[in-house]
Parts: C-alpha cells; sequence; structure tokens
C-alpha cells in the first residue's frame, strides 16, 4: 500500500512557522516579569523590579510582625465648653482628661490610623441613655442644652458613648453604624494594612446623684455583640480567631507557633479585640474553647488556651514584657498618651518608648496637634502608615507596608 504524501509549497510552511512564532513571542510579551519573592530584602526586590517590594512584604511579613498607629477612643466629640464647666465643678481633674475630640471614623482612617477603639453599652430594650443627666442638669439650671440629636438611643440594640451621662457625644451612637462606616471605608480602600477594632464594653456609668445605672455586661450581651458584628461585616472580611487557630489544639498555640496570615492575605481585613480585664472577658470564652466561634480576640491571662492578644496600655512600666510577648507571637495595643497629659507639655517619652516596644498598635489622642496648646504634639509613624516592627520583624523587612 502506498504511503499518501501532500506536499505543501514552501511559502505555506514558511506562513505557519512564522505564525506559530508570533503566538510563542506574543504570550512571552503579554506574561509580565516575575517578583522574586525570595530575594534577600523587600528593597533588593524592589530594585529588582519595580513594585515588587510590597508584594515581598505580603509573601513574606506576618500580620504581627508590623506596627501602626490608632486612636483612643476614635468615635468621641467634643464635649461642649457649657457642659465641661459643669464636669469641671464636680471633677476638675476628670474635665482635663475628657477635653479631646476625634473626627471622622473615616477621616481618621484616611490620615493612617489601622486601629480604632469603640466602647459599646449594652441597651437591648433602648432608651436607656435617651436623656443624659447633664442635659437635666443644665435645663435646671435655666442652661438650654446645646443641640444633639438623640434620637438614635431610643432605637433597641448595643449604643457607643464614652461615658454615660456627661459625655455621651458619638461620632456614631449605634454600634452597628460604627462598624458601617469603617466597613464602607474598608470597602473603599481593598489594599489597606489590617485594622484592629479594640472593643472596650462599659459596664459602670458615673456616681453622680440622678446617674443612669448602666447595664453589666454578660455572656448575653457578648452573643448580641458578636451577632451586630455579623450583621455588618462578612465572614471574609474578619480574621477571626478560628482562622488563626486553624488545626493547632490550642489559640495561643497558634499564634506562638508562627499562625497569624501574611499580610497577603489580611489585606483589606478587620480584626476585632477584647479590651477588659481577663476576668471581665470570661463570659466570651465560655463555652468556646480557643474562641471557637467567636468574633473577637481578647486579653486573658498569658498561658490561657485562648492567648492572643493583650491591651496592655503603659509602654514605659511594661517596656520589658511587651517585647517579650511580641517576641512570642502575641497582638500588643498599647498608648502613646493618655488624659491629655503629654500633649499639654509636649513630653514625647511615652510615644517613643510604645514605638521602641514593638506593640503592634499604637494609640493616641492626637493624630494631629491640638492647637491649643501651642506645640506641635502628635502621633504619626515614622516610615508610613504600617512599618516594619522594630522587635520581631523577619530580616530583610526593610520598606513600609503601607
Amino acid at each position: 500500500m502506498k504511503r499518501l504524501v501532500i506536499w505543501l509549497p514552501a511559502a505555506a510552511i514558511l506562513a505557519i512557522a512564522v505564525a506559530a512564532a508570533c503566538s510563542k513571542a506574543a504570550e512571552t510579551a503579554a506574561a509580565p516579569p516575575a517578583c522574586d519573592l525570595k530575594a534577600a530584602s523587600a528593597s533588593a526586590a524592589e530594585m529588582a523590579l519595580g513594585g515588587c517590594g510590597a508584594k515581598w512584604i505580603d509573601a513574606n511579613v506576618a500580620i504581627n510582625q508590623l506596627q501602626s498607629v490608632g486612636t483612643h477612643n476614635s468615635y468621641k466629640i467634643k464635649i461642649p465648653d457649657v457642659e465641661l464647666a459643669v464636669i469641671k465643678e464636680h471633677n476638675p481633674n476628670a474635665a482635663i482628661t475628657l477635653d479631646y475630640e476625634h473626627e471622622t471614623l473615616a477621616a481618621q482612617l484616611d490620615k493612617g490610623a489601622r486601629q480604632l477603639e469603640i466602647d459599646p453599652s449594652d441597651d437591648p430594650q433602648g432608651g436607656l441613655y435617651s436623656t443624659p443627666l447633664m442635659r437635666k442638669l443644665l435645663t435646671a439650671k435655666g442652661v438650654t442644652p446645646p443641640d444633639y440629636d438623640l434620637s438614635a438611643m431610643a432605637q433597641p440594640g448595643i449604643k457607643v458613648i464614652h461615658a454615660s451621662d456627661i459625655d455621651y457625644r458619638s461620632q456614631c451612637l449605634l454600634f452597628v453604624d460604627c462598624l458601617k462606616q469603617v466597613k464602607a471605608w474598608s470597602d473603599g480602600h481593598p489594599t489597606h494594612t489590617p485594622i484592629l477594632m479594640m472593643i472596650n464594653p462599659k459596664s459602670s456609668g458615673i456616681s453622680w446623684e440622678g446617674a443612669v445605672k448602666v447595664l453589666p455586661w454578660g455572656k448575653d450581651a457578648f452573643e448580641r455583640m458578636d451577632v451586630e458584628i455579623r450583621s455588618v461585616f462578612p465572614p471574609e472580611q474578619i480574621i477571626e480567631p478560628d482562622d488563626v487557630r486553624g488545626t493547632h489544639a490550642t489559640l495561643r498555640e497558634a499564634v506562638t507557633s508562627g499562625g497569624w496570615p501574611k499580610l497577603g492575605e489580611a489585606r483589606g481585613k478587620v480584626i476585632f479585640t477584647m479590651d477588659l480585664s481577663p476576668e471581665a472577658n470570661a463570659p466570651y470564652a465560655e463555652g468556646h474553647p480557643s474562641l471557637q466561634g467567636r468574633v473577637a480576640f481578647m486579653t486573658t491571662f498569658p498561658d490561657a488556651p485562648e492567648a492572643a492578644y493583650f491591651t496592655m496600655n503603659d509602654p514605659v512600666e511594661q517596656q520589658a514584657q511587651i517585647k517579650e510577648r511580641v517576641a512570642q507571637g502575641f497582638l500588643i495595643r498599647t498608648r502613646a498618651d493618655a488624659d491629655t497629659r503629654e500633649a499639654r507639655v509636649n513630653d514625647t517619652a511615652r510615644r517613643e518608648a510604645a514605638f521602641a516596644s514593638g506593640a503592634q498598635f499604637i494609640s493616641t489622642d492626637y493624630q494631629d496637634p491640638d492647637p491649643r496648646f501651642g506645640n506641635d504634639y502628635s502621633v504619626r509613624l515614622p516610615g508610613g502608615v504600617t512599618r516594619c516592627n522594630p522587635v520581631d520583624a523577619p530580616q530583610g523587612c526593610d520598606t513600609k507596608a503601607e
């Protein structure tokens, strides 16, 4: 049997070869050059190819190996002078410590805050905080209280108040409204480094006669808090204890074994933490071993199975302990200033101690200087919004993360 041979003209063969070569060249040209994520450092990766420094950080640095600045009582609005004067009559020192304010949550995030503090007060029936004592006291003096819309206080649900009855003005009176503001900003900035949402539940009010009886926080209130958080943020936008624990026996074992996600996995997400004493936080962990199924991490005892996060507010006195826990893998929040003291006299020692401590989140009341103090005291992180942690960053982490 004769084999059938088809002869193609030479021109046709040449055309096919040229087309194949062009197709391969087009594929090669379309594929962007790859970043060297195993380079010796982020800066080396950046020098080799522009834009690769950030990708190196994303791939090689965990979120506990970074450092960011945030704000304290982030929702707080200025107390009007007429009300501050009443506070001063009762307690001059308290009036000084309460005399600060913050911009909107979005404005703080725009300026680089990557930690916010929200103080929820339980109010399942609604109306508990609708008529602050301060407004009654002013009316009794014949003074018309400054305008402020408190209508949201009638709604059932968790409220956000610094000090019930006297420091009740908030950028978001409803807890869910605070969450919605943060989510809207996060959605508009999907590559941001993680935002720590520190929750400081209030279980007591002021001791003045006629003041509201603030409801204590227990397991039921914590359950409602988780429900409200989940009503705003989907699971994929939160770094939860379950995400970090993975297959480890306990949450503590996970975080001390490198369990925190790399930055690339955590961009655009939020982390919730509970800022109460270990004893007050205990009901939150009850029935949830290693915080299984919970939204938030919480301050607890260092050897507890659910240990992963600590609020440690004094970076001067607690400097060594903060560094030790950071090196172990825990997340820490500390404060660069408190009670307006440092800002009034431009004392930067506590701020610098906070930076040096390695605490991943450093809180301030002064993203910008207060012009009343006649100095330039403020707290902004040197080296960008988020930088490599001075205590536990891996070798090669030598560029800003955001």
